[in-house]
């Protein structure tokens, strides 16, 4: 018998669906054996046409396959390890060839090319999207712009995790964001605010599940199927959150297959990861369990210059079991639980970069004493705002704030805190100088990080017909973080806090500045030896002294440690119901329900302001209680009044200001990792939350002819917000943190998407696809936590009352132009899109009065992008991805710069003044104001040593009143008559006065136009260009080269966009790889990632005014190298 040729044949409408695309999952069941049969019971089961070669396949074998899969996954997944690949010719006819490399695995490294029977050409593997939601289809055929990536694509081009993602999809950045987030921006919108009420942008899900909060992107990938990018709004199917995209993970799922995988890598920076999988089928045809993990445990990239240690170092794990049933024909659910661990020191931010703001040495003609003069202090700290911008790149950021204007250590001295004794410690700096590497950080702390995430999935697919599936998808995630670093990352010199060893029990000086406090004639000093008697360090020691911090320990020197503390739980209910008739019409709807809770509560330690909180009531206070001793871990000023903190005894009277009127602050004596939250002597911001969301949802779908299809869909969506505003209190008199407010807010919004696909025969493509659509998203408004409260207890504050207490909910328009092609008899795919957003409410942070403000922009956004696959000859593939964006904010739009609040350029007549410690922010001042304030209390004759600067911005902005006279403004005030009595004044001469209301914003700064300025980290143009090429190299081994570049224009930081502080530099990536693939399941991989070592800013952050204005900056990680051996069973 002629055997050169074997037909399995299908029906023509059948084949007509699987050539088009339009390959939904299907159920397959197909043993292991001889690859003859198995191709006879695939094409049978997939109702499609193969055409093979019984030479070709006589003595292949196959392990089978079962499950819920797309038809061309599936048969990729036949033919695995087979030797035999798949040849699509144009004119739709599916042919089982050997492959031009017989011991290579297609599944692995090249699926779907073509062999040496025929012409020298190859096809181009494309990728089927798995996702539920968008019907398995082959992404050719899906009219969304879309990136596909299987994990053996993922691995091949070192993809290992979130942040490598930028280097696939076109329009697309990463960066990691303050405190313990990141953004992710497709085509220019992602997530830039930072409040705990805040939605991301961009919804990352796990097999379809979107989680608010997640660490997926904090671990590297493993044993998935597959991630898929979804750019552009997908809130129809995928729901809030996803008004610029969805980053899917879809997990590898259990096979009735006995299959595992072993890998292990070791690199530099002792890199050492390990990664494993088991697949295990327990009841035939009816259960089936895969169980999944990884390692990872490397040195950090940055250096302690402090310590000398490496830190950002990683040592986590992560470990999933997935189990498959299937009870019944018609029932199907798969259970998947995952969990995640990591303890290190990895670091939130990075490196702190600042160019030193001078304290200037005259105001209006009138001097300003130095720094090394008695009493400078009462105005030098308020005179400069400790950095000012510059060029993140330029020698000049790598110096440090100055020192002078920290409010948290000069402007102490005053009150009688035992900080700054002599000229040689008024700056609590070592060094004006810090490295220009950024990767070495100055840190009196090395950082900790300690997180847990749980995540369980539930996902049923009941088939109630054969044309209608109920799906129901339960997700439940709950999640912990504890992470502190040094907040104030440059060196301190020792001697920070003055004592001159001559402690006397009888000398009020003694007494009353604060070194020491006298009981039964001793005389006890606030500070401990920092070195044993006998140590040559003792005189020093001795000297100097040292405060021993309840939650900071003891220290010679100024040390602030920040903590970062979460934990969160999250439950989501969705119930789909899908059509898969015959006919034109096909529908999707469902309904689905979000619950989120999390308290997130960030903390701020500095060791001198305990110590201000402990001595300004011993200080100030006439009462003998005064003369305790303090104690590190028990003292904590219960004793300043009478029944102590939290006294409901209503026959004990309770005076908050303290026994004698001395200032009565609570402090917490518990250590770090056991705070009671009550203390006032640190900062604490907490923000409890909850969310309920509630949506219902349909898609419709419609063929008006075969080759025209109509989508439209409509999503209703209610989110309700609950918020808890609980002000800090650092420095305030009293306990606690009272609730002062809760806000509640709900919005009902409905989104939807409308797009028309057309699949044309043309004669030039194989395959080509052409789409429009409209999507109209939105993602919800939030709360601003509350500012800090006023220094007196009892006034408590809130928000600045120019700032809400809420912001606005986000809207887009989204439309966009697209064409997927598939040419040269499947050798090339090339898609290329266009779009155009208008964008309304966009949300974006800064700090204001210690808490995130977040303010709303409009802006357009319009681009481009291409995506090409190309494979000239077998073995040999390019891949290119380009991306253009151009972002505009809209006219009118307006912000305050706090880097530059009294937009000097503009208005040179006004400066920035800071504030003391127990107020927030800065504020601004006309120039004449500044100088007739010194005029009227020369520092140097305050024989109190208290300037009005250091009320200026509250007498001004809070109290209403002309911080020269201390009166409500008049004009030209005439002296004494029209100043307060009380103040002391001296005859400033001749002043016009100043009316606070004059002031722009309430004295927080002039705005600045930001229309046709650029969106924050929304580079114009990407870049990523790759090459693969395999060949055989025995008869049992192939090899494959990788090589990939990726280059990323500039972009700007803020929105502000002033150049040259917030212009980010492009730059480039490009890595290589070899692996080395055996017949057998050994697989060799050696890999260079980051090949020229290129430290890249992706981003940075402005802090806080009491921090100096500091910036972090985060980077793109070094240069790696390693090597990875994997077998596969």
């Amino acid at each position: 018998m002629h055997k050169s040729k074997r037909i399995a044949l299908m029906s023509g409408a059948a084949c007509a669906a699987m050539l088009a695309g339009a390959a939904t999952a299907e159920e397959f069941n197909i043993p292991g054996g001889d690859m003859k049969s198995a191709l006879d019971a695939y094409a049978k089961q997939a109702r499609v046409q193969l055409i093979y070669s019984d030479d070709v396949v006589k003595d292949a074998r196959t392990r089978g396959m079962k499950g819920d899969i797309a038809p061309d996954a599936a048969l990729t997944r036949l033919l695995s390890g087979s030797g035999l690949t798949v040849y699509r010719r144009s004119q739709g006819v599916i042919a089982i060839v050997r492959d031009s490399s017989a011991s290579i695995e297609p599944a692995t490294i090249m699926p779907m090319q073509l062999a040496q029977a025929a012409p020298a050409r190859a096809a181009v593997e494309t990728v089927t999207v798995t996702s539920s939601k968008l019907g398995g289809a082959d992404v050719q055929s899906i009219p969304i712009a879309i990136t596909a990536l299987s994990q053996e694509q993922l691995t091949a081009t070192q993809t290992a995790g979130g942040p490598d993602l930028v280097k696939q999809v076109p329009n697309l950045t990463f960066t990691k964001t303050n405190f313990s987030g990141y953004s992710i921006q497709i085509r220019g919108i992602g997530t830039q605010a930072i409040s705990v009420t805040t939605d991301p942008a961009v919804a990352v899900a796990l097999n379809d599940i979107p989680f608010i909060r997640n660490h997926f992107f904090e671990q590297e990938f493993y044993d998935l199927s597959q991630a898929e990018v979804l750019r552009g709004p997908q809130g129809t199917l995928y729901g809030r959150n996803a008004t610029a995209g969805v980053v899917n993970l879809i997990t590898a799922q259990p096979s009735d297959q006995f299959e595992a995988m072993a890998s292990g890598d070791i690199g530099n920076y002792k890199n050492r990861r390990f990664e494993g999988m088991i697949n295990l089928p327990l009841v035939d045809d009816r259960a089936d369990l895969r169980i999944a993990g990884e390692w990872t445990k490397r040195d950090g990239y940055s250096t302690n210059e402090i310590t000398g240690d490496p830190i950002d170092g990683r040592d986590l794990w992560s470990g999933r079991v997935t189990l498959a049933v299937k009870p019944l024909e018609q029932l199907r659910a798969r259970l998947v639980w995952e969990h995640f661990q990591e303890n290190d020191d990895r670091l939130r931010s990075g490196k702190q970069l600042c160019k030193t703001d001078p304290t200037p040495t005259e105001v209006g003609g009138v001097p300003v004493p130095p720094a090394d003069q008695p009493l400078a202090y009462a105005a030098q700290p308020y005179l400069g705002q400790g950095c000012q911008p510059t060029s993140l790149y330029s020698n000049g950021a790598f110096e440090v704030p100055n020192g002078v204007t920290l409010p948290y250590y000069e402007p102490l001295s005053f009150e009688g805190v035992p900080v700054m004794a002599t000229s040689s410690t008024f700056d609590p700096y070592a060094s004006t100088r810090q490295s220009t590497d950024l990767r070495v950080i100055e840190s009196t702390i090395n950082p900790t990080y300690k997180a847990k995430n749980d995540t369980l999935e539930l996902n049923v697919d009941y088939v109630m017909l054969p044309v209608l599936t109920f799906t129901s998808q339960t997700g439940y995630n709950q999640d912990f973080l504890w992470s502190t670093e040094d907040y104030n990352r440059f060196n301190t010199r020792e001697g920070a806090f003055k004592a001159d060893g001559t402690l006397d029990s009888t000398s009020p000086a003694d007494i009353n500045n604060g070194i020491c406090t006298s009981v039964g004639g001793n005389c006890t000093a606030i500070y401990q030896p920092c070195a044993p008697a006998s140590s040559s360090d003792a005189a020093r020691c001795a000297a100097v002294g040292t405060f021993c911090d309840p939650q900071l320990g003891c220290s010679d020197r100024l040390v602030a440690e920040d903590l970062n503390d979460e934990h969160s739980w999250q439950l989501s209910q969705e119930f789909r119901l899908a059509s898969d008739f015959s006919g034109p019409f096909n529908f999707s709807v469902g309904g689905n329900f979000l619950h989120y809770e999390t308290e997130e509560n960030y903390y701020v330690f500095i060791n001198s302001l305990t110590l201000a909180a402990y001595t300004w009531f011993h200080e100030l206070s006439s009462s003998p209680v005064q003369t305790l001793p303090w104690i590190p871990g028990v003292s904590d000023n219960s004793n300043c009044i009478t029944g102590g903190f939290g006294n409901t005894n209503p026959n004990i009277p309770t005076d908050i200001s303290g026994e004698g009127n001395a200032p009565c602050v609570y402090i917490d004596p518990n250590p770090i990792t056991n705070l009671n939250n009550q203390g006032h002597n640190y900062f604490l911001s907490q923000n409890p939350y909850t969310l309920n969301s509630y949506a219902g949802f349909g898609e419709a779908y419609y063929n008006i002819v075969p080759d025209l299809k109509l989508t439209g869909g409509l999503r209703w969506t209610g989110d309700r917000k609950h918020f808890v505003d609980i002000p800090s209190q650092l420095l305030t008199y009293g306990y606690g943190y009272p609730i002062t407010g809760i806000v509640d807010q709900q919005w009902n919004e409905l989104t939807g998407r409308f797009a028309a696909n057309w699949t044309p025969k043309l004669d030039f493509t194989d395959q080509t696809l052409f789409y429009a659509s409209f999507a109209h998203g939105y993602k919800a408004g939030g709360a601003n936590p509350p500012g800090a409260a006023l220094l007196v207890f009892g006034d408590v504050g809130v928000a600045n009352p120019i700032h809400p207490l809420a912001f606005k909910p986000e809207f887009i328009n989204a439309y966009e132009l697209g064409s997927k092609n598939t040419l040269l008899d499947g050798a090339l795919t090339l898609n290329g899109n266009v779009f155009f957003y208008d964008y309304k409410g966009y949300q974006i942070s800064r700090i204001v009065d210690r808490t995130a403000i977040n303010d709303n922009f409009d802006a357009t956004v319009r681009g481009a992008e291409v995506e090409a696959t190309y494979e000239p000859l077998p073995g040999l593939r390019f891949k290119f991805a380009g991306g253009y964006e151009h972002t505009r904010i809209d006219d009118g739009q307006s912000s305050v710069d706090l880097m530059d609040r009294a937009d000097l350029a503009n208005h040179p007549d006004w400066m920035v003044i800071k504030p003391f410690v127990s107020q927030a922010s800065n504020c601004v001042l006309p120039v004449y104001v500044v100088a007739a304030i010194l005029k009227a209390r020369p520092p140097i004759a305050a024989t109190n040593g208290f300037s009005s600067l250091t009320g200026a911005c509250t007498n001004a902005y809070q109290d209403g009143e002309d911080p020269v006279t201390g009166k409500p403004y008049k004009a030209n005030p005439v002296f004494p008559t029209d100043y307060a009595p009380s103040l002391g004044l001296e005859n400033p001469g001749a002043y016009p006065g100043f009316d606070p209301a004059t002031a722009p914003n309430n004295g927080e700064g002039f705005a600045k136009n930001l229309a046709g300025n650029e969106l924050p980290n929304a580079p114009p143009f990407t870049i990523s260009m790759s090459g693969d090429y395999t060949m055989p190299l025995t008869s049992d081994w192939a090899g494959t080269f990788h090589l990939d570049y990726y280059w990323q224009d500039y972009s700007w930081a803020r929105v502000f966009n002033d150049n040259p502080y917030d212009r980010l530099r492009g730059y480039t990536n490009v890595n290589l790889a070899l692996i080395l693939t055996s017949q057998n399941g050994w697989q060799v991989m050696g890999y260079l990632k980051n090949v020229f070592n290129t430290t890249a800013i992706t981003g940075d952050f402005l802090n806080s005014d009491d921090s100096g204005l500091t910036t972090n900056v985060f980077l793109t990680d070094p240069r790696l190298f390693g090597v990875r051996v994997t077998k596969n069973w």
